[in-house]
């Protein structure tokens, strides 16, 4: 009687486990083979729209229970090989601190050697309005080079890129687009 009491535990447990972190990963990266990675600045009127917005929402639950990825970040590597299951591009050498908040997981590239401060959040999407003061999606892959520090409660947006061996000062925000190259950062270029 107690083998089976174990054994089904064990097998309820093994459950959640593959509902919570193997699914979600594995439908995104389904969609994302078929339709593509949404991008650009989209109306949110638009199938670009509903389409990213149901791929956050197979996200959406480990952005409102942020201890589901903290437990993944316990062993050195996890966390940054289930962003690859998700489509990122990250090396398994990404040190984690507490408290990061990571959307858009297919929209990030992150270098070997990187070191991610406490409350950090990265992401690959904003709201923004528009000329016409109507709402939109702004939607770009971001990337931060080998060997960049990004200090504590510092965000990095959509379309952003920092340079290897940078680091961005806690509490800093690059806003989406920017560049960080040589200790400072740069404006988009006016045509982009």
């Amino acid at each position: 009687m107690t083998y089976f009491l174990n054994l089904s535990i064990t097998s309820i447990f093994l459950f959640i486990f593959i509902w919570l972190y193997l699914v979600p990963p594995l439908l995104c990266r389904l969609f994302i083979s078929i339709f593509g990675r949404p991008v650009g600045t989209v109306d949110l009127r638009t199938n670009i729209f509903l389409y990213w917005w149901f791929l956050t929402q197979l996200q959406i639950i480990f952005v409102r229970l942020q201890f589901l990825e903290e437990l993944l970040r316990l062993f050195p590597g996890l966390y940054s090989l289930w962003l690859i299951l998700w489509g990122a591009k990250v090396s398994l050498l990404t040190y984690w601190s507490p408290g990061v908040t990571v959307t858009d997981y297919y929209h990030i590239n992150i270098g070997r050697g990187v070191v991610v401060g406490g409350g950090c959040r990265i992401g690959a999407h904003v709201f923004t309005l528009d000329k016409g003061q109507c709402q939109q999606l702004i939607l770009a892959p971001l990337k931060i080079e080998h060997n960049s520090l990004i200090g504590l409660n510092a965000a990095v947006g959509p379309g952003s890129h920092v340079h290897a061996n940078q680091t961005i000062p806690a509490g800093k925000m690059l806003r989406p687009f920017y560049t960080w190259k040589n200790g400072k950062v740069h404006r988009p270029a006016a045509n982009s």
